[in-house]
């Protein structure tokens, strides 16, 4: 079984985070550390739409706006103890 149908299972509940394969660094050769679920923002629907959205909204307030349309996604980090390299698995149930 592949590491994402792995990472799936243990969200869905069918298995647990615990039984994951090793996720292998791909400088050092030894598994990483999984670090748990993390949300990404990745900002609000206005940022397209350049002066339109400045006219509508204001330049005030486009931060408030950006806030309530800001679409989070959540990733799985793992981090190699060795040097430190960082990587982030796509969540299978909220993710891109």
């Amino acid at each position: 079984m592949g590491f994402f149908k792995s990472l799936r299972n243990a969200m869905e509940g069918t298995s647990s985070a615990q039984n994951l394969p090793d996720h292998m660094c791909q400088s050092c050769q030894i598994a990483m550390e999984y670090r748990g679920p993390h949300a990404l923002r990745t900002g609000g629907l206005n940022r397209g739409w350049g002066v339109a959205a400045d006219v509508l909204l204001g330049a005030r307030d486009e931060a408030f706006f950006d806030q309530l349309t800001e679409k989070n996604i959540i990733v799985h980090v793992f981090v190699c103890p060795d040097c430190g390299r960082i990587e982030m698995i796509n969540d299978p149930r909220r993710g891109f």
